[in-house]
């Protein structure tokens, strides 16, 4: 077989490094990255990055202007259309669908919330060796259960509190049983085989584990539904804070909480609100679901402090570099508006928790917490009228800098819509 010539070879090369520079190129990478499709609410437009080597055929175009790598879609009226491309003019090129969708609105939250959930099975927090004839034993451990890791059933049993898991365990060892768990890891779910160790100081049978069959925690309400009476909150799941796994809760309830204290946060060292659960006179709810946006739920009232007038939700591509202000509570049970400023937003054609970066400008919230701080994720952002956001992470190397979601998503999550 002839072997290809030197000029051949390097024919090739050249060839090869022209199509990967040409899928480097800005207008290539536009006309491929185009999105499947496009969401507008009604009487709103948005604008998407737009290739010049791209030409709009067979569309509404009183609903399209394209000008200067700028794509500007308009929504006049529910429905839906298709802008057809053509690359170079005569290459027929993909389809972007566009949906034209009723607004949404919502009323921002901001106030400060106390969440009581149970959840399902109960969750590791940690190990607690076992003392026997002078030497520590971990059995739970040992048979490969991990912090953070949920064990569901006992003997294939569903667990609904630690006192079952309890008798299960006594049961066990007083017939000198091994003990099968039905855990839920980070990944799937799993038997785990353990057999239970006698303490001599205490007089019963151990697994080695500390175990908790809920949370409570404060933080802050993103915004609720006026009709419906829907929430949600916390613009980030709750998690056994080991795995980041969110667990699954049984249900649970909202009520309001009371910040009496700041811990300002500085380098490296997350500051903290300082909050006690109050009685449900401010807010009440019933919490359903926790997702990778936090809790969702059903508000028995509408809260008595923050807003009280609904403001449309924009859409990702709505939200944009610039001056914006979030909703929180310093003190007390009242929501107060501290200015920021967006810096950068990302373009996001699916769910997920870093939608925008973005920087407290406000002299008195820098001054009062340093930055972002525990307890205000969740705590809506607002632009020019829309809510846009929520907080959901600080960068503890700058607590003046934190990440933010889109609150579209939040609105779009099953638990919600």
């Amino acid at each position: 077989m002839k072997r290809p010539g030197r000029k051949t070879r390097i024919a090739g090369v050249v060839g090869a490094a022209l199509v990967i520079t040409f899928g480097f190129l800005p207008p290539v990478r536009v006309s491929v990255n185009l999105p499947r499709a496009v969401t507008i609410p009604s009487g709103q437009g948005i604008s998407l990055p737009w290739s010049n080597w791209l030409r709009v055929k067979n569309s509404p175009m009183q609903a399209i202007l394209v000008k200067s790598g700028v794509i500007h879609i308009r929504g006049n009226a529910p429905g839906h259309f298709v802008i057809h491309t053509k690359l170079l003019g005569w290459i027929p090129w993909r389809t972007l669908p566009v949906e034209v969708t009723r607004p949404v609105y919502e009323v921002p939250g901001g106030q400060s919330i106390g969440v009581v959930v149970k959840t399902k099975g109960l969750v590791v927090q940690g190990y607690a060796p076992v003392l026997v004839k002078g030497q520590e034993l971990d059995p739970a451990k040992d048979a490969g259960i991990d912090p953070g890791d949920v064990i569901i059933e006992a003997n294939h049993r569903l667990l609904t509190s630690t006192r079952m898991l309890q008798s299960a365990v006594q049961q066990s060892g007083q017939e000198h049983k091994t003990l099968a768990l039905g855990v839920e890891g980070s990944r799937r779910f799993h038997i785990r085989y353990v057999k239970p160790v006698f303490s001599q100081t205490q007089k019963i049978w151990h697994l080695g584990i500390i175990v908790q069959g809920g949370t409570t925690g404060v933080g802050t309400l993103t915004f609720y539904n006026p009709k419906t009476m829907k929430f949600a909150a916390l613009g980030h799941s709750i998690t056994d804070g080991l795995t980041r796994v969110p667990i699954k809760i049984t249900g649970g309830k909202l009520t309001g909480a009371r910040i009496v204290g700041i811990i300002a946060g500085s380098m490296n060292t997350p500051g903290q609100k300082i909050g006690v659960l109050a009685n449900g006179h401010d807010i009440e709810g019933k919490v359903k679901h926790n997702g990778i946006f936090g809790i969702t739920g059903h508000l028995i009232h509408k809260p008595l402090q923050g807003f009280r007038r609904a403001l449309p939700v924009a859409l990702p591509d709505q939200v944009h570099p610039g001056p914006a202000q979030i909703v929180t509570v310093l003190q007390g049970q009242k929501t107060q508006l501290f200015a920021i400023r967006i810096l950068k937003t990302y373009v996001q054609w699916r769910p997920h928790t870093k939608g925008l970066l973005f920087q407290v400008t406000d002299p008195a919230l820098l001054t009062r917490t340093g930055g972002i701080i525990q307890g205000m994720s969740g705590s809506p952002i607002i632009q020019n009228g829309r809510l846009v956001g929520a907080v959901t992470h600080v960068l503890l190397s700058h607590p003046s800098l934190g990440y933010g979601c889109y609150a579209y998503w939040m609105v779009k999550q099953k638990s919600f819509s």
